[in-house]
């Protein structure tokens, strides 16, 4: 499989998943994913970690040609992780996020990429807001009746986390950064500038379906490449790989 025809391949994989298939995501694991994984403390967590890491390694050895539990990682800056032993260009940069049900995978060639998916749930969206974003965002979900006011809470967090994983900084520093013009608009295709200097564009997943949002994150220079999306469950996904699904454009 090659990245060439898009700029950025993303995997919305639900983790709904059988006993079967959570045993089978645990042999996929590299080494050092099965030592985090026995770090967790309840087995919902481990199961979690266990069906999202088993989507990023079956991808990424499908891409690289290595095999899943051969993969090794290290960690950057500020908790940044990449991808090691491909030799430089050949190296997919990658960005993962998992909430609860579905886990959303993001792969590129040659630059960076941020993604992150919530899934939407009451908090005390306006307290988090006022303490962590700029003021016309907070201010914004305030306005928001206490129902509502934590679907437009997250749809700027995923933005935000997005970004910040992109560039690879804290995520202090990702909640305080502006990411949209008017906070109420959506979906958002926004430039903003990261921790690192850089100018980053932000564009919300249209294909997401509720109760989840989702954003990704890439450089504003190469904002006006192609995104693909492929929407599949995590059996799937395991079983026939990265191609596994119908690529749609967003």
């Amino acid at each position: 499989m090659t990245a060439a025809p898009a700029r950025v391949l993303l995997w919305c994989v639900s983790t709904e998943a059988t006993a079967r298939v959570t045993a089978h995501a645990r042999e996929l694991l590299p080494a050092q994913d099965r030592e985090r994984m026995a770090r967790l403390r309840s087995a919902a967590d481990r199961d979690e970690f266990a069906l999202s890491h088993a989507v990023l390694a079956r991808c990424l050895g499908a891409l690289t040609g290595v095999a899943p539990t051969a993969l090794r990682f290290a960690v950057r800056g500020e908790g940044k992780p990449e991808l090691l032993g491909q030799g430089p260009g050949a190296r997919p940069a990658f960005s993962l996020s998992h909430t609860a049900g579905l886990t959303l995978l993001a792969v590129t060639w040659g630059s960076a990429v941020g993604a992150d998916v919530e899934r939407v749930r009451p908090v005390a969206a306006a307290k988090i807001a006022r303490r962590y974003f700029p003021a016309e965002e907070a201010a914004a979900v305030a306005a928001r009746p206490v129902r509502t006011a934590p679907e437009l809470f997250f749809r700027l967090w995923v933005r935000k986390e997005a970004s910040v994983k992109a560039w690879g900084g804290r995520l202090v520093q990702g909640l305080r950064t502006p990411v949209c013009p008017t906070a109420r608009e959506w979906p958002c295709d926004v430039t903003t500038l990261g921790g690192d200097g850089r100018s980053w564009r932000v564009r919300d997943l249209t294909g997401v379906a509720a109760p989840y949002l989702a954003a990704v994150a890439v450089p504003g220079e190469e904002a006006r490449g192609r995104i693909e999306v492929r929407t599949l469950t995590v059996d799937e996904f395991l079983d026939r790989g990265p191609t596994a699904g119908r690529a749609l454009r967003e």
